[in-house]
């Protein structure tokens, strides 16, 4: 399967990156690339092969169970207000 640029360019706006053109074309070659070798993997015959044997993941009740102290939460926060925990801003900041 082959991504044409236009798919390369709606992918990465879903994704919130922005690229230039020579870099869309670079990424719609890699996904190409990788859609090419997800192919190859499908078109291998494992009817022969036995299945990995995993481990059950083991599961617990679902019981409700009390929140956690909202009011110990805030005194351990380095920035609280209301109700909610303050962080520096990471993207777009000045």
């Amino acid at each position: 399967m082959k991504i044409t640029v236009d798919e390369a360019r709606r992918i990465a706006g879903l994704a919130h990156l922005e690229f230039d053109e020579p870099g869309l074309e670079t990424m719609a070659a890699e996904m190409t690339k990788i859609l090419s070798y997800i192919d190859q993997l499908a078109e291998v015959d494992v009817s022969g092969v036995a299945a990995a044997a995993v481990a059950p993941t083991p599961m617990r009740e679902d019981v409700p169970r009390p929140s956690v102290d909202r009011e110990l939460v805030a005194r351990n926060a380095p920035a609280w207000s209301d109700g909610c925990f303050l962080v520096p801003r990471v993207v777009g900041g000045e």
